[in-house]
């Protein structure tokens, strides 16, 4: 019977392995049908089944922003609200516990990387998200810097142009023209170095977009920022419960992250940090004690309907075969 689905397999098109659709805002990693198919034939997960494709074919992520995980769990990091930066203060589980929840700009970078460009004013910060927004942001400064003066500074009004003015003048003196300072914001890549005069709280990476982002020019237009692409779903044929893989089922401790996903390693953004089949079989084997059926990660590739016995007269046999 394997035999044959396996057989059975090697004629389907892609879309008959996908019966039960990701939402339409999840962003799910594909890589083409493997030569073999993705059926194959063997008796226990542990002993035969493939390694995961994405190491089979050395799976790389096609996001272009930059990030280096390594960097992050440096020592001089400094700490987030008094505790050291671990994995579970960008990765949150989603409320079911299945998987992570998206990383964001705001819930999870903006508290370190607070797009501050003025270090003598460190909460005037460059919005995110939107170049337009930036350059208008850029082009209004000293509408920027009075708004900032009166909520900010609580300067009183008559004040207020004079302030202004010093601000904007000492931009001038470091960045010599608007044009400049455009080009800065946009393009730099290296941090600028914050002044040791000011507090630690307030010190901020003073980066560009291009610190993260790959950005663009455009002739006679707003430089153009490709859109990150932050996959949901890495190995959208197994079914993976995060909430109960938290604890080591023999020591009951809790598990490390690193132990099947290698963060700590990882300095390039193109690293796929998803576990290997030899990381699962360290409990999924006669070894750990821990089930390993075909169904222990897989639904049957089959309609809805044809899942449930009660809803269908179909044997397992026929379900496996496509027989009607």
């Amino acid at each position: 019977m394997m035999t044959a689905s396996a057989e059975k397999g090697m004629h389907l098109p892609r879309d008959a392995f996908h019966r039960h659709p990701h939402p339409p805002q999840q962003i799910v990693f594909e890589l083409p049908r493997p030569p073999q198919g993705f059926t194959a034939t063997f008796a226990s997960f542990w002993e035969a089944h493939p390694e995961f494709q994405l190491k089979r074919v050395s799976a790389r992520d096609p996001d272009v922003l930059r990030f280096n995980h390594q960097r992050h769990f440096a020592s001089d990091i400094p700490p987030v609200n008094g505790q050291k930066l671990d994995c579970n203060y960008c990765h949150q589980l989603q409320p079911d516990g299945r998987f992570y929840q998206r990383i964001s700009f705001g819930a999870n970078c903006q508290v370190c990387h607070s797009l501050q460009f003025d270090w003598r004013n460190p909460e005037m910060r460059i919005p995110h998200g939107n170049v337009d927004l930036v350059r208008t942001f850029l082009r209004s400064l000293p509408a920027q810097y009075a708004d900032y003066a009166r909520l900010k500074k609580g300067i009183p009004e008559r004040e207020v142009p004079g302030f202004v003015a010093q601000q904007i003048k000492q931009l001038r003196d470091q960045f010599h023209s608007g044009d400049e300072l455009e080009r800065a914001v946009f393009f730099t890549k290296d941090p600028y170095k914050p002044q040791q005069t000011m507090g630690a709280a307030a010190r901020g990476n003073f980066t560009g977009c291009a610190f993260c982002h790959e950005v663009k020019t455009a002739a006679n237009a707003v430089p153009a920022i490709t859109k990150p692409i932050l996959v949901d779903r890495w190995m959208p044929q197994a079914n993976f419960n995060h909430a109960k893989h938290q604890v080591d089922p023999v020591t009951q401790k809790p598990l490390d992250c690193n132990l099947c996903h290698q963060a700590r390693q990882s300095r390039e953004t193109s690293d796929v940090l998803m576990p290997a089949k030899a990381n699962c079989t360290i409990c999924h084997s006669p070894q750990g004690k821990i089930v390993a059926e075909c169904i222990t990660c897989h639904s049957y590739h089959a309609p809805i309907a044809a899942q449930t016995v009660a809803e269908s007269t179909k044997s397992v046999k026929q379900m496996l075969l496509g027989a009607k």
